[in-house]
C-alpha cells in the first residue's frame, strides 16, 4: 500500500514538472509588456523575438515594427518598451500618457527614439512624433499636468571624440517640440 501511494507521488510530480516545463516553453517574450490604462489594455506583443512586434490597445494595433522591413519606420528601432507612465489627471487633453520607447537590437546606441501616446477615458489616443535618443545619459522625465519635459543630457558620444549638447523636448497638447537653448549674450 505504502509502495503505490509513494509511486503515485513521484508519477504526480513528474507530471506537474513536465506540465510546469511545458507551460515555461509556451510563455511569451521577454519583450512582451502590458498596461493597464483609462482606455483599456496597453500591450506590447512579440510577433517574432526582437524583431517584430505590435503595441496595441485593447486588442488594435497602434504602432507596428519590423526589423526587416526597409520601408518600416522602426526597422533600425524595433523593440518598443513602456518606459514610463503618467496617469494622475493625465497631461491636458488627454487622461493619461504613456512614454513608448524603441530600442534597436544591437548596442550601437543606448535607448532608442522617444514618443507619447496620449489616451482618453473615450478610448480615444494619439501617438506623438518622436524625440531622437541614441544613448548617453538617460533621460530626465519631468511630468506636470499641462506638459511633460524630457530633458536629454549632453556629454560625451558612445563612440569617437567630441560634446553632444543637452536637448530639451516638451510635449505639450498632444505634440511635441524641442525647446531651443537661450543664446548667451557677451
Amino acid at each position: 500500500m505504502k509502495t503505490k501511494v509513494l509511486v503515485s507521488c513521484c508519477l504526480l510530480l513528474i507530471a506537474l514538472r513536465v506540465s510546469v516545463a511545458s507551460a515555461q516553453d509556451q510563455s511569451s517574450s521577454v519583450f512582451a509588456d502590458s498596461l493597464k490604462t483609462i482606455a483599456g489594455e496597453l500591450k506590447i506583443v512579440a510577433l517574432d523575438e526582437s524583431c517584430k512586434f505590435n503595441v496595441t490597445l485593447n486588442g488594435k494595433v497602434l504602432l507596428g515594427t519590423d526589423c526587416q522591413g526597409e520601408s518600416n519606420m522602426w526597422s533600425g528601432t524595433p523593440i518598443p518598451i513602456i518606459h514610463t507612465f503618467y496617469k494622475s489627471g493625465g497631461v491636458r487633453p488627454f487622461d493619461e500618457v504613456v512614454l513608448l520607447q524603441m530600442n534597436m537590437l544591437g548596442n550601437a546606441c543606448n535607448g532608442g527614439p522617444l514618443l507619447f501616446l496620449g489616451l482618453k477615458e473615450d478610448k480615444t489616443y494619439s501617438l506623438s512624433e518622436s524625440i531622437d535618443f541614441c544613448g548617453g545619459s538617460p533621460p530626465v522625465v519631468t511630468w506636470s499636468e499641462s506638459k511633460v519635459t524630457v530633458l536629454i543630457p549632453g556629454g560625451p558620444p558612445n563612440r569617437g571624440t567630441g560634446y553632444i549638447p543637452p536637448e530639451t523636448w516638451v510635449y505639450q497638447n498632444g505634440l511635441v517640440k524641442q525647446v531651443k537653448p537661450n543664446k548667451r549674450r557677451r
